[in-house]
């Protein structure tokens, strides 16, 4: 996602890459206005979650208005324009998130956009220290195991937006979203299962394959995309809690789903930007992630490479 930002006085932006994430940290001394651009979302590709250390600011969004408070947090999405305005004294961390990310693990992530539901107070204030204490650790530092790092930061970032209180708005889609969530389960708890496909996926749930389809295109996504960075996500987990090889990467990429070993180390070479063999020896050598490391592209729809659904296999019908 590009960004503007309007300056009526000094205002320091300074940015803090924790494996594929990053965050900048604002410092604005009289009023700031800060604008999003999402002429080119394809590219970007990312969601901002939006946190006010001191001073409060104003979201406006896709014609609503919000007032977000020092110790809150609002996620900014992709669609339509964005602005955060505030006062002078302002104090703010944005951490920017690949779309890919959150779409594997939260169910309807657009839903949450923009603050629409009540946070979870005491979650939330478990994330805010985590971010700002992760900001202020390593702002002139690495950390040890940056991607490893990365991973556990959108894990909980996910986690707490998933304890927000849907109850607090009228959800027409709250049908959809509880199919979606039983849809995420059956995945998460089969994905070593190498012969999984929509069509089972379909099936687990008695609805039709072209059904399963559209409510992925909720998250701008695809069954074996989503399916995909699921499996590479749990094999980076059991990779970096493996520093001394008890398993081989060949183990881990049966264990999670892959068919074929080559295919696995591309497609997670491609999406962490690092080789599997090489995360199991920063876990091993934590001085070792102090190297930098590529950032990482994240694409849209066609990021992913070709997975084992594709072509005819994914025009299946019921």
């Amino acid at each position: 996602m590009h960004d503007t930002m309007t300056r009526s006085s000094p205002t320091t932006t300074r940015q803090i890459h924790i494996g594929r994430l990053r965050i900048d940290s604002v410092a604005a001394d009289q009023a700031y206005v800060w604008k999003s651009d999402t002429a080119d979302v394809e590219r970007d590709a990312c969601y901002i979650l939006a946190i006010p250390i001191s001073g409060c600011m104003t979201l406006t969004q896709c014609g609503e208005t919000k007032i977000v408070r020092a110790g809150e947090y609002v996620l900014l999405g992709q669609r339509g324009s964005t602005a955060l305005s505030a006062a002078a004294g302002l104090r703010l961390l944005m951490l920017h998130i690949p779309a890919t990310e959150l779409r594997g693990r939260l169910v309807s992530v657009e839903d949450h956009i923009g603050g629409r539901f009540c946070a979870n107070e005491r979650m939330t204030c478990l994330l805010v220290d985590l971010v700002k204490g992760i900001a202020e650790l390593f702002a002139d530092r690495a950390p040890p195991n940056p991607q490893a790092l990365a991973t556990e930061i959108v894990s909980f970032v996910a986690l707490t937006l998933g304890a927000e209180d849907r109850g607090a708005a009228i959800d027409v889609r709250n049908t959809r979203y509880q199919l979606r969530r039983r849809i995420f389960d059956f995945i998460e708890k089969h994905l070593g299962d190498q012969n999984l496909s929509p069509r089972k996926i379909a099936e687990s749930s008695r609805i039709s394959m072209s059904y399963l389809y559209s409510l992925f295109n909720d998250d701008e996504t695809t069954v074996g995309q989503f399916v995909q960075v699921k499996r590479l996500q749990r094999a980076y987990e059991l990779l970096v809690a493996d520093p001394k090889g008890h398993r081989t990467v060949a183990e881990v990429a049966y264990e999670v789903g892959f068919k074929n070993v080559s295919h696995f180390s591309r497609s997670f070479s491609r999406h962490f930007s690092i080789a599997p063999r090489d995360v199991r020896q920063v876990g091993a050598d934590p001085g070792a992630a102090a190297r930098p490391a590529r950032d990482r592209k994240v694409a849209g729809s066609r990021g992913f490479g070709t997975t084992y659904w594709e072509a005819d296999r994914l025009q299946e019908t019921a």
